[in-house]
């Protein structure tokens, strides 16, 4: 029951930051499932959460959707989406959590002092729907990777959030298809999945209620700055 508790708790936090800044969800959820369950069970049922939060995410913001973008994201995206995946079953999984942890910290550095800005153009999408395939299909932790892929479009927030969750959705299926395939998926992973996907959804109402003044530049701190707090508690919880 407390476990129960504990884990709603933790998908209405997630839902909050991800649906305030278009990603999070997982860095969070990882952490706390992984605590119960280990991470064997964490990545995919996260999966089930973050698809549930990123539908409700996309259907929030479906009229401000760019589906040009979201088709070139996923053209790379979807077929490295199943690569990794495959590569969740076979690699140390401690080892490249704590490496990509590392490597999302130094990103959202760069990003918050404004060392790095990715260039808006069809490349920037192809290249980082790539990148942001292989990490999901690993960890389902490709959010801040995509998210700072969909902030070179200049979007408002709610087009922005609603536009990552649209690539984001079609990626989690194609992970649930292979975790399935591998026999990940159990009556267990989806049901607490979907109970932590509902509390998901509840702080994505929340949050996108708010979002829709906040300006543009605090904005991509706000996402940098989540990003740096997040991977540091993902780093040190496996």
């Amino acid at each position: 029951m407390l476990e129960d508790i504990i884990l709603i708790a933790a998908g209405l936090i997630s839902g909050l930051i991800s649906g305030t800044v278009g990603f999070g969800g997982s860095l969070i959820l990882l952490p706390v499932i992984t605590s119960f369950s280990g991470i064997e069970v964490a990545v995919p049922m996260a999966t089930v959460a973050q698809l549930l939060s990123n539908i409700f995410r996309m259907g929030a913001g479906f009229k401000a959707i760019r589906w040009r973008q979201v088709g070139l994201f996923l053209i790379p995206a979807i077929p490295l989406t199943v690569v990794g995946a495959y590569g969740f079953v076979v690699v140390p999984k401690e080892m490249m959590t704590r490496i990509l942890s590392i490597m999302l910290i130094v990103f959202a550095l760069l990003e918050m002092y404004e060392k790095i800005r990715l260039p808006r153009s069809r490349w920037t999408m192809l290249a980082g729907g790539g990148i942001s395939g292989v990490i999901n299909g690993l960890l389902c932790l490709s959010g801040p990777v995509s998210s700072a892929v969909f902030l070179t479009l200049g979007l408002a927030p709610v087009a922005y959030i609603a536009t990552e969750a649209a690539s984001a959705t079609l990626m989690h299926v194609v992970q649930m298809i292979m975790y399935g395939e591998f026999d990940l998926l159990n009556i267990h992973v989806l049901r607490d999945g979907i109970y932590i996907g509902v509390a998901m959804s509840a702080g994505n109402f929340i949050a996108m209620k708010n979002i829709r003044n906040i300006k543009r530049k605090n904005f991509r701190k706000i996402v940098a700055a989540v990003m740096i707090a997040a991977s540091a508690w993902l780093f040190f919880s496996v």
